[in-house]
C-alpha cells in the first residue's frame, strides 16, 4: 500500500490493473477497506475497461516511463468516457527536482494540461531522489494547480494588469499586501489595477476591485460598480477588507496545519 496523507483515516490496497491478482471489492485483504487500482497508460483497451466491473474507490494514473505522459493519459479517459467509466482518477506524478519553480511548471505542464480540459479528479505528489519539500508546500501546490484548471477553488482568486506607465503604484508590492490581507477566501475574486485607463475593462469579472485613480488614492469597486471612492493608498488595503466584509464574503483565516512529513500527498 503506497503511502499518503489519507492513512491516517483509512487503509487501501492498491493493485496495478495488469495485475492477475487484482482483488474486486468484494475481495480485498483482511485489513484494507478500499480498492485502488494504478493505471501505467501501456495496457490494452480490454484491461483499462476492467475498471468498470472492478468499481474501485479511486485509479492512480501514472503514466510508464517512455510513454508520451499526455498522450496516453487522453488515451485512458477517452476509453473511460466511452465506456461510461465514472471512477475518480488521481494523477500520481513523481519528481525529483529541487527547485520549487521547477516542480510548479512541471505539474501544471504535465498534470495542469490535463484537468483543465476536466481530465482527472485530484493529484498525488510523490518525490524521488534525496529532495524534500515540505507537505504543506506540496499541498499547497497541488491546490493551486487544481485551482488554476478551475477544478477546485480553496483560496482567493487574483487579477492584475501587466502593469504600465499609467500604473499609479507600486503593482507587485501592493499585489503582494493585498494577497497577504485577502489571500484565504476561496470562492472570491479580486482585481488589482494601475489605472484607470483599462482597469475597469480588465477586472469585469472580479467580485472585487482595487484601481489606481490618482498618484496617492485609489477606488474600491464591487462588481463593476465604485463604492469607495478616492481611498489613500496606506488606507486602501484595510478599506477593501472592510468592503468585503460588508458583502458577506470575509472569513477569518483558519490557523496554519502543523508540519506533516508524509512523502506523498493527494490532493483530489
Amino acid at each position: 500500500s503506497k503511502s499518503t496523507e489519507n492513512q491516517r483515516y483509512y487503509e487501501r490496497y492498491d493493485n496495478n490493473i495488469n495485475d492477475n491478482n487484482t482483488f474486486t471489492n468484494e475481495q480485498l485483504p483482511e485489513g484494507a477497506i478500499r480498492l485502488a487500482v494504478e493505471i501505467n497508460g501501456d495496457e490494452d483497451d480490454e484491461t483499462i475497461m476492467k475498471v468498470k466491473d472492478l468499481n474501485p474507490a479511486m485509479c492512480f494514473l501514472k503514466p510508464k516511463e517512455g510513454l508520451s505522459a499526455l498522450h496516453a493519459s487522453r488515451r485512458v479517459f477517452e476509453i473511460f468516457k466511452a465506456n461510461d467509466i465514472q471512477t475518480a482518477v488521481i494523477h500520481h506524478f513523481t519528481t525529483d527536482t529541487d527547485d520549487s519553480n521547477e516542480l510548479a511548471l512541471q505539474l501544471g505542464t504535465n498534470v495542469g494540461s490535463l484537468l483543465t480540459d476536466g481530465n482527472g479528479d485530484g493529484v498525488m505528489i510523490e518525490e524521488t531522489g534525496g529532495t524534500k519539500f515540505s507537505v504543506n508546500f506540496l499541498r499547497s501546490t497541488s491546490f493551486s494547480t487544481l485551482q488554476g484548471s478551475r477544478m477546485r477553488s480553496t483560496k482567493t482568486e487574483f487579477v492584475s494588469c501587466p502593469s504600465c506607465g499609467r500604473t499609479l503604484f507600486d503593482l507587485q508590492e501592493t499585489t503582494a499586501d493585498i494577497q497577504a490581507a485577502t489571500g484565504h477566501l476561496p470562492g472570491v475574486t479580486v482585481a488589482v489595477m494601475g489605472c484607470i485607463v483599462n482597469g475597469p475593462g480588465e477586472m469585469a469579472d472580479a467580485d472585487f476591485g482595487y484601481v489606481g485613480t490618482i498618484p496617492g488614492k485609489v477606488d474600491l469597486y464591487y462588481g463593476k460598480e465604485v463604492v469607495r471612492k478616492s481611498v489613500p493608498n496606506e488606507e486602501a488595503v484595510d478599506a477593501l477588507i472592510d468592503l468585503i466584509k460588508e458583502y458577506d464574503m470575509w472569513k477569518d483565516p483558519e490557523p496554519e496545519e502543523e508540519e506533516q512529513t508524509e512523502e506523498a500527498v493527494a490532493s483530489a
